[in-house]
């Protein structure tokens, strides 16, 4: 287990850094906002491996694992920096003000970024590098998950719903109401449920992605974040900030099973 760490792994800085672990390795890739930069931390050997630079102040982050190229949003210059790990070509793709969220539709090669400010859901054509349409949507949207089924999952911090979008006529299906200032929407296409962290009433709504209802709320710690999903126990990893600690929810029995407490600061 990771003790506490001088270096933090760099991704404790604020709020609205994010990370992206490899599941067959011990490889995490994170946003540093402090650096302008993305980190490739080892986790077994706890170093960092390399730095690449960004736009500045990188906040989202989605890992294309098939071409092995990342996206980060960056909220300081309003862009999106697309890098291949391959062979280290680093572009930048137009977007809204205040990209935070990234998703990424694999079969038209469009990116969806939630834009905080402007209060809309930019479609981005990475083959153009133009935006090809905005969905407009509540105050300040977080985090964002594509499912497979062409749904967009977007957090609506201001107005403490998760709005669900149809991606092929980019209409809203409905407003779930889940806890206070939602921000962090995960998934994955081989499990049935959304998980959403509500930072302000420190629970995580776990949602049908099918019939859009809610199934739980889980208390957890103060002020949670982000959350990590370990496909084979079906285990959720929830970030609490305000208490420096780590919940971990069986989403077979919908309760917290462990608290992992003083493992880093901030996280």
């Amino acid at each position: 287990m990771l003790r506490r760490i001088n270096i933090h792994l760099s991704f404790l800085f604020t709020i609205f850094s994010y990370f992206y672990v490899f599941a067959k390795t011990d490889i995490a890739i994170i946003t540093n906002q402090e650096a302008d930069t993305v980190d490739i931390i080892d986790l077994k050997k706890r170093i960092k491996i390399s730095e690449i630079q960004v736009g500045k102040k990188p906040a989202g982050i989605f890992v294309d694992k098939l071409n092995k190229i990342f996206f980060t949003s960056n909220p300081g210059t309003n862009n999106i920096s697309i890098y291949n790990l391959e062979n280290q070509e680093h572009k930048f793709l137009k977007s809204g003000k205040s990209p935070m969220g990234i998703q990424l539709d694999s079969k038209k090669n469009f990116l969806f970024v939630s834009n905080w400010f402007e209060n809309k859901v930019s479609v981005i054509d990475i083959n153009k590098n133009e935006i090809v349409s905005e969905i407009e949507v509540g105050n300040s949207p977080a985090g964002i998950f594509l499912s497979d089924n062409e749904k967009l999952f977007v957090a609506i911090k201001e107005e403490n719903i998760i709005t669900v979008i149809d991606t092929i006529k980019e209409t809203k299906i409905k407003n779930i109401r889940v806890g206070k200032a939602p921000y962090g929407v995960f998934s994955d296409n081989k499990t049935n449920f959304l998980f959403v962290t509500n930072v302000q009433s420190n629970t995580v709504t776990i949602i049908d992605k099918k019939s859009l209802k809610v199934i739980a709320n889980i208390k957890v710690g103060s002020w949670p974040y982000q959350v990590a999903f370990e496909k084979r126990k079906k285990l959720l990893f929830v970030t609490n900030q305000r208490d420096n600690s780590i919940s971990i929810i069986d989403t077979k029995k919908f309760n917290v099973i462990k608290t992992l407490r003083e493992v880093c600061e901030y996280p």
